[in-house]
Parts: structure tokens; sequence; C-alpha cells
């Protein structure tokens, strides 16, 4: 009777440790089938690009003066995820982002004093990186869309809206003013993102009473809100 008593034991641990197997391979399974999913869907988001870092800023011989229609802003479309309009409420200013390429690390100008140009080597907005955009203080004979950007105070707020006409509010935090013989140094230091929150950098360029040359560049930071 003892013997049958082991056999029928043993069968019964030789059960629970196939079930215990089973158990953990099913377990196993769905845990692989998880990442798989979960990183499958990770590689399909849109991922922020690393923080810009230019040390020269593109010369803009004659910019335009003429200023677009309201039909024209209006009707002015770009990609879904791009930057479409920049507005600064106090400034009272509603420009056109246009995309510019990279070109090295040269920061390119609009040619246009009304629009503003997105560095293209930069984030988009709502991907926690660093957005760049550049902008011009004054043409030959008129002001540009950056005139008065140094006159912006801590707190006060920037808009970005997409091309998908999602916006995004940015509050100023950090403004700086530039030499010309300091650009080369500083200017890639100013770029860098405040506390790893999503920033968006503001860069124009002070003439000594020539368009096509700069005394010094005003570059202002603001985060997301």
């Amino acid at each position: 009777m003892a013997l049958k008593i082991d056999r029928r034991l043993s069968n019964i641990g030789k059960i629970l440790g196939w079930v215990l197997v089973a158990v953990i391979v099913v377990v196993l399974a769905k845990v692989f089938i998880w990442e798989q999913t979960y990183y499958r869907d990770k590689s399909k988001e849109p991922r922020a690009k690393a923080d810009v870092v230019v040390t020269q800023i593109e010369t803009i011989i004659a910019p335009a003066e003429f200023e677009p229609t309201e039909s024209e802003i209006a009707e002015y479309q770009v990609s879904a995820s791009h930057p479409r309009y920049l507005d600064i409420p106090r400034l009272d200013i509603h420009a056109r982002v246009r995309e510019s390429a990279v070109n090295s690390d040269v920061l390119p100008l609009p040619n246009v004093i009304y629009d503003v140009a997105w560095f293209s080597g930069s984030s988009t907005p709502g991907n926690d990186g660093n957005i760049l955009i550049s902008g011009l203080a004054a043409g030959k004979t008129k002001p540009g869309v950056f005139a008065n950007l140094d006159s912006l105070e801590n707190g006060d707020e920037i808009i970005i809206e997409t091309g998908a006409g999602d916006k995004y509010t940015y509050q100023v935090a950090d403004l700086q003013i530039i030499n010309i013989d300091e650009i080369e140094n500083k200017l890639p230091t100013a770029q860098r993102r405040i506390d790893d929150k999503e920033t968006l950098a503001l860069v124009t360029v002070h003439s000594a009473g020539d368009s096509a040359k700069y005394e010094s560049v005003v570059m202002l930071r603001a985060t997301l809100k």
C-alpha cells in the first residue's frame, strides 16, 4: 500500500510540475507579445529631434518688404506637424512660419521681413524638443516682425499653431542679447532646453545700419506651458 501511495504522489508531483511549466511558458509568451506590440507602436510615434546646435547666422542682403494680405496668410498651408503660424499677443504678431532647410551649423533667416523661419533641423511642437525659429528685426526701409522681440518679458506668451490646427502655448523664460564677437561661443549655449522642458527659441539680429551686417543677436527662449 505504501508503494502505491508513493507512486500516486510522484505522479501528482509530475503533473504539478508540468502545469507550472505550462503557466510559465504562457506568461513568458504574453510578455513577449506585449513587448513586441509596445515597441512596434512606439516606433511609429514621431520622435523628438535632438537639440540643434548652430554657431552662425545667415546673412540676408535685401529681404523683401511686401506685406502679405489677410487672405494670403489665411490660405497658407504646411504639413500637419509643422509650425504654421507664430502668434505673440503682446506684440500683435501673427506671422506665417516658413520652413528653412538645414545648412550645416548656419541658422537661416527668412527672406521676407513679415515671415519667420522654422529651422527644420530642430524639433516640432509637442515633441519635447527644442524648436528654433528666426525672424528679421528690420529690412532696408521697414521694421521686421521681430523688431521688438527684446521687449518681451518673462511670463509673456507665444503661441505656435501647426498645420493640423493644434496650438501650443509657450511662456518666455529667458532672453539674451549676444554681441557679434560672442555668437560662436554663446549661440549654442542659448539654444539648450530649459530644465529639460520643450523649449521654443526665437532668434533675430540687430543690424549696424546695414541689414547685411549685424552687430548683435537677440535669443529668446520660452517653455511649453
